[in-house]
């Protein structure tokens, strides 16, 4: 009987990686002097971090977990490093998040009722100060959480609680810094009665003026503009707000909303798009040709594209994908106590909402959750599961996870001189 299963083969090092490795502590050297003035002078503080963490990501020498074949007459094992499990740097780790991400909303937070995709612009006179003050999104974020559940109120003269899902983003095309907002909007609102109300929103013009004003309004508030200023960008015909809600989800279609779950958290950059000159330190960076800009091309020297890609690097601890309304914290709880929305398929026993109180992804190998969603999400992508045994089909378990560099050094030794991974041909030829 042919007990054949496909092979899975970790990655290896991805050319963001090879870039940062080659590039980085030059940018570093020269970041007070190039790029401090356009991107923020302490950033590099938070970039560091970050692209530390992000190099070591799948790096054998930092820790490696030791898996083997349950199967006793097999005994087949191998050895697999540690994952950075970063978002936005890193775009294995962040893919990986992406899909518990998309099934937790999907699964365990929005309610099986019609929802539509809204998309919020800002003008570019105003897209810089989001770089500068990091705070801005989340108050930009209540202003639309707000807009949203003040015209359903007005809709139907009548209180209603509705929910929405804002999610921050600071790239656009190329890399290019245009802050803007993706949100899952239920559309329409539950009223005191418990009954559901559909309130589409056709009106999007009026909809942009009134989020136009009150962006303007926080913004004189907190003396970023003069209000004389303000006044003036309020008389403009063509302002460069805008909303868009054009892309609907239909209660009963679970593949639209983990599609649009997994757009609007997306990764900054696409691998596929880059290629990377080692010769000269130059990126050329590919994507579908821009109207605006007039370009599909946009060559890079190292510096200039690192510093591009880190600048939608969050703050540390920064959440930028906020729950409002139905969707918060506080209303999920109440909702699980009273049982109030099950009707409208909400699963009030949340088996796997990920931890409020720590990253989804920093489990330690000994609880088997965690070990069970990485394997799932493993084969998700990639369409193997890694730990089923590639000689027997046997289940395969993580027995230790050495972290030691004495005890890893001697496993890679080990390793090397018996041409076994990561240092047989085929592994070596793709790093």
């Amino acid at each position: 009987m042919d007990t054949h299963v496909p092979v899975y083969k970790p990655r290896s090092r991805n050319v963001i990686q090879t870039i940062l490795k080659n590039h980085f502590s030059d940018f570093e050297k020269r970041y007070d002097d190039l790029y401090a003035k356009q991107y923020g002078k302490y950033r590099i503080i938070r970039i560091k971090e970050a692209v530390e963490k992000f190099l070591e990501c799948g790096d054998y020498s930092k820790g490696i977990a030791r898996i083997k074949c349950t199967n006793a007459h097999c005994k087949h094992e191998y050895f697999r490093p540690f994952s950075c499990k970063s978002w936005y740097l890193c775009p294995s780790c962040h893919q990986k998040r992406l899909l518990l991400f998309s099934e937790h909303l999907s699964e365990n937070v929005l309610l099986k009722l019609p929802h539509r995709q809204f998309v919020f612009t800002l003008p570019k006179l105003l897209r810089p100060y989001f770089k500068y003050d990091r705070n801005l999104f989340e108050e930009v974020s209540k202003i639309i959480f707000s807009i949203i559940h003040d015209c359903y109120i007005e809709a139907i003269k009548t209180t209603l609680k509705t929910g929405v899902v804002v999610s921050y983003q600071s790239f656009g095309d190329l890399m290019r810094w245009n802050p803007h907002y993706h949100c899952i909007v239920l559309e329409g609102g539950i009223d005191e009665a418990g009954s559901f109300h559909h309130i589409p929103i056709k009106d999007t013009a009026s909809l942009t003026e009134v989020f136009r004003r009150r962006v303007i309004k926080l913004f004189v508030d907190r003396g970023l503009l003069d209000p004389h200023f303000a006044r003036k960008i309020l008389s403009w015909k063509h302002s460069g707000f805008s909303v868009d809600n054009s892309v609907p989800i239909p209660a009963s279609s679970r593949k639209a909303r983990v599609n649009l779950s997994q757009y609007i958290i997306r990764h900054p950059v696409s691998l596929k798009k880059i290629l990377y000159a080692r010769s000269n330190g130059t990126i050329i960076y590919k994507t579908k040709y821009n109207e605006y800009w007039k370009e599909n091309i946009k060559l890079f020297k190292a510096g200039n594209f690192i510093a591009e890609l880190t600048q939608h690097i969050p703050p540390k601890h920064k959440h930028l994908i906020r729950y409002y309304g139905l969707y918060s914290s506080r209303a999920k709880g109440k909702a699980v106590k009273d049982g109030s929305l099950v009707k409208f398929g909400y699963n009030a026993i949340l088996k796997n909402k990920p931890s409020q109180t720590s990253d989804p992804g920093m489990e330690t190998v000994s609880q088997k959750v965690s070990r069970r969603s990485w394997a799932r999400l493993i084969q998700k992508v990639y369409e193997v599961d890694p730990l089923v045994c590639p000689k027997c089909g046997s289940e395969m378990k993580v027995i230790a996870v050495i972290t030691d560099p004495s005890e890893v050094n001697k496993i890679l030794e080990c390793l090397k001189r018996n041409n076994a991974p990561p240092f047989d041909k085929g592994a070596l030829k793709a790093s």
